[in-house]
């Protein structure tokens, strides 16, 4: 069960030891609190809110890097890792800083509001790591701003026309929604100062599927700026500024963005997306890859097996927003909910994948589909739920998506 705290708890939690492998929903108010929540929530107010937000990770980001001590190659010296010896699992005082200016101020905004943080209680209990970071310095306890409720403006009218067919592209129950946030994806190319492939993530979900998002640039505007893309489900994607895109350099179609891996059933999967025609591009991180398809840098991007619910929703949102699909390796809907079924144990963990396609690729997850049914690596990741596949992907779904 998932523990439901007040984010100021976050603001003490910094100076204790760190956390393995757990993470939290947070909640913006104690139970006193309970008559001033929002029975209905503004889609369109609450993406506001969070691209706000999202910019003062950015912000965050900025100001820490700027001041990080940094060894002769460019790489932070204070780091702790999360799981010894994953770079992956690298904790800097850039994610934490980014994380209270992320979620501290959401949670204020939308009293009782879901939001599920990578870095929640990040410094709270386990003793894996010295915590160095946890009692760094840089992070800084600033006073709560008020967010912006405008920022998404040039959606709003959109959203209406969408919202008669959709409804849930203009409104949802406050049960219904949740947040993810990931305040800096990327964490392993900041501390390597790889900064152009550093995000900040923030996602909404409705019913587990991701329908908003912004996905923060610290480094990635013009000139090295900051900038945020961001997007709402029929009503189209934004920024809040010029931005740096990569330019596409190869005439192969599809172009998959992938990453470098020893992993057979990544492999095939990398195989079945590109087919015949097309070819690999490396691209590191989830949401940069996802990103690369919406800016039609890459056609299809395939993820690897160790992204979180926080990785892919935001993204997910702005591709979906875009044209786009996101898809695990089956072909099925990625599950963005607060507390996941889980007769896996993997918890947030998007553990079958994901598949990601720009307009007009939407057939390459049918093609991974059936090279996926016939890899013994893929449908073993489906025994905790059954022995036959296809039973399988359905009591998955039915537990994932219960409405």
């Amino acid at each position: 069960m998932l523990r439901v705290l007040h984010i100021a708890t976050c603001v003490a939690a910094l100076q204790k030891p760190l956390m393995i492998g757990k993470q939290s929903v947070v909640r913006s108010t104690a139970t006193a609190d309970v008559a001033q929540e929002v029975a209905t929530v503004d889609l369109t107010d609450l993406l506001s809110t969070c691209v706000d937000a999202c910019e003062r990770g950015c912000a965050e980001i900025r100001r820490v890097a700027a001041q990080l001590d940094r060894n002769n190659e460019g790489g932070v010296r204070q780091v702790d890792y999360k799981i010894a010896g994953d770079p992956r699992s690298a904790l800097t005082a850039a994610d934490l800083a980014a994380q209270l200016a992320v979620v501290e101020p959401l949670a204020e905004a939308w009293p009782g509001l879901r939001i599920v943080g990578e870095e929640d209680l990040a410094c709270d209990v386990g003793a894996a790591a010295d915590g160095a970071v946890c009692a760094s310095s840089l992070i800084e306890v600033q006073p709560v701003p008020v967010l912006r409720r405008d920022r998404c403006d040039g959606l709003r009218g959109y959203a209406s026309i969408a919202a008669e067919e959709r409804r849930d592209v203009v409104e949802a129950s406050l049960e219904r929604v949740t947040v993810f946030v990931d305040p800096l994806d990327g964490t392993r190319e900041f501390v390597e100062g790889r900064l152009e492939n550093v995000q900040c993530l923030v996602g909404v979900a409705v019913d587990g599927r991701a329908v908003a998002g912004a996905v923060g640039l610290p480094f990635g505007g013009e000139a090295g700026a900051s900038v945020v893309v961001y997007g709402l489900v029929g009503a189209g994607v934004a920024t809040t500024g010029p931005r740096s895109v990569s330019t596409r350099t190869s005439a192969m179609r599809p172009l998959v963005a992938a990453g470098d891996t020893d992993d057979a059933t990544l492999r095939s999967a990398y195989a079945a997306a590109r087919g015949s025609t097309g070819e690999n591009v490396l691209v590191g991180g989830t949401g940069t890859k996802i990103l690369a398809v919406v800016d039609g840098f890459a056609d299809v991007a395939v993820m690897n097996f160790k992204s979180s619910s926080w990785d892919t929703c935001a993204p997910e949102a702005v591709l979906r927003a875009a044209g786009g699909r996101l898809t695990d390796i089956f072909g099925e809907n990625i599950a963005h909910v607060p507390e996941p079924a889980d007769p896996a144990g993997v918890g947030y963990l998007n553990a079958l994948g994901a598949v990601a396609s720009g307009p007009g690729f939407s057939f390459v997850h049918q093609n991974v589909r059936e090279a996926m049914v016939l890899d013994e690596g893929a449908t073993k990741k489906l025994e905790p739920w059954g022995a036959d596949v296809e039973a399988a992907l359905a009591a998955r779904r039915a537990a994932l998506f219960p409405r």
